[in-house]
């Protein structure tokens, strides 16, 4: 048995990448976790409430820095890596205008951070210096995720996953240290400066490859390649940009409706999914997207989809399943007792995310054959069902309707990307 599963894998190269992710995504999750008992023993649930208002802004602000362009970058270095004249090119024109954005946006950050700190924090707390200081290092930050993009196009997923396990490890001994002495701000803070962490430690990894990138600076960008990270830029935006804002609108409107503490609840419930979802999410960029890059015909593309239905959706269900019978014992692990009054949306949530997974998968396809108004069209519909549905849920239920207003977006959005896909997935060869 033991050798029938070891051949398997070696045969499979998605299941390979997988096993490899799995260990990787063990790290992350057993960090976070020991993060998430930090905030709630030392910030309780209204803490959580506040620091999920500044990771949504750093999500949206990062990837602005970043012109969306990550997917690109992906995208055009699998196609581009066995080609030197190209490849670099492309390198180049990423890491420039990657940094010029990110500066310019930076400077908007120190120079307006307190009606910032207002319009995020809803004028009840002073976080204008972590603004500040997010406009400081937001650079950094941008330089790490484009090398890191660079890296996982070439197919170097095994270096990805190494640079993102140590990544985690400095990060959770950082935050740790920064919660227990400066509690909220320090907890804000460790957010903030991670992308600093990251870039450093990305470094390290591309020691060995330094005079390549100092080279990178003598090359000009590259208007073509940039016109074609443009719609990619595009997409990612507005998904990046909409959808942080989304999720702040529907957590005032929880605090507004049902108290900060519930909204703390909802964005327990938020950081617990994000830790199951890094498997299929990170397994979409490592390997997904560069695959459905390379794929050219409707039979290709069918047979990747199938392949994952029928090896990796089955695992994620049935750990879906799991974590619901243990939905108490796993509250008490990752938070305290006093967040048993989150176990109501985990039904909600759970089913979303599988229904999430699903649709992601042929719709990266969207992203990967750059087709741009069908990507920003299905991106509005699901965005608006989420925020509407979660608004009328929320007034009837409480905090529970944030997550079946979740369920409710993603089982419409499964059914419309099999829609636009029926071709693809059932027709004739």
């Amino acid at each position: 048995m033991l050798k029938y599963l070891r051949l398997l894998i070696a045969q499979n190269i998605l299941l390979k990448v997988s096993l490899f992710n799995a260990i990787g995504i063990f790290v992350r999750v057993v960090c976070g976790l020991i993060t998430s008992k930090l905030i709630a023993f030392y910030l309780g649930a209204s803490g959580m409430a506040i620091l999920g208002d500044l990771r949504n802004f750093l999500s949206s602000v990062q990837s602005v820095s970043q012109l969306g362009i990550s997917n690109g970058v992906i995208k055009y270095t699998a196609e581009y890596k066995t080609e030197k004249y190209r490849f670099n090119r492309l390198v180049a024109t990423a890491l420039k205008i990657g940094l010029g954005c990110s500066i310019v946006v930076g400077c908007i950050l120190v120079v307006f951070s307190n009606p910032i700190n207002y319009f995020v924090f809803n004028g009840v707390h002073d976080y204008a210096s972590i603004i500040k200081i997010t406009g400081f290092v937001l650079p950094l930050f941008t330089l790490n995720a484009l090398l890191v993009n660079v890296i996982n196009g070439m197919g170097a997923y095994k270096k990805v996953i190494q640079i993102n396990v140590a990544t985690n490890v400095l990060g959770v001994v950082v935050s740790a240290l920064l919660i227990i002495y400066f509690n909220l701000f320090g907890a804000l803070l460790a957010l903030v400066i991670s992308g600093v962490m990251a870039f450093v430690i990305t470094g390290v990894f591309l020691l060995n490859k330094r005079h390549y990138f100092l080279q990178m600076v003598g090359e000009r960008i590259d208007i073509e390649i940039v016109k074609k990270l443009a719609s990619y830029g595009g997409m990612t935006l507005f998904s990046a940009i909409a959808s942080p804002w989304v999720y702040i609108a529907i957590r005032k409107h929880i605090i507004k409706t049902d108290g900060i503490v519930n909204a703390g609840y909802w964005d327990a419930m938020l950081r617990l999914s994000e830790y199951y979802m890094m498997f299929a999410t990170t397994l979409m960029t490592l390997y997904f997207l560069p695959k459905l890059s390379a794929v050219a015909s409707k039979k290709e593309f069918r047979t990747e989809v199938l392949n994952f239905y029928k090896t990796i959706l089955p695992f994620f269900g049935v750990g879906l399943i799991l974590i619901f019978l243990l939905k108490s014992y796993i509250i008490k692990i990752v938070f305290n007792a006093s967040f048993l009054e989150m176990r109501s949306i985990f039904i909600w949530q759970l089913a979303g995310d599988f229904f999430r997974v699903a649709s992601l998968v042929i719709a990266y396809q969207l992203v990967a054959k750059n087709k741009f108004w069908l990507f920003i069209g299905t991106q509005i519909l699901s965005l608006s069902i989420i925020y509407l549905s979660s608004r009328i849920f929320i007034d009837a239920y409480g905090f529970i309707g944030a997550a079946m207003g979740h369920l409710l977006s993603y089982a419409l959005y499964l059914l419309v990307m099999v829609g636009v896909f029926y071709k693809s997935l059932f027709g004739r060869l």
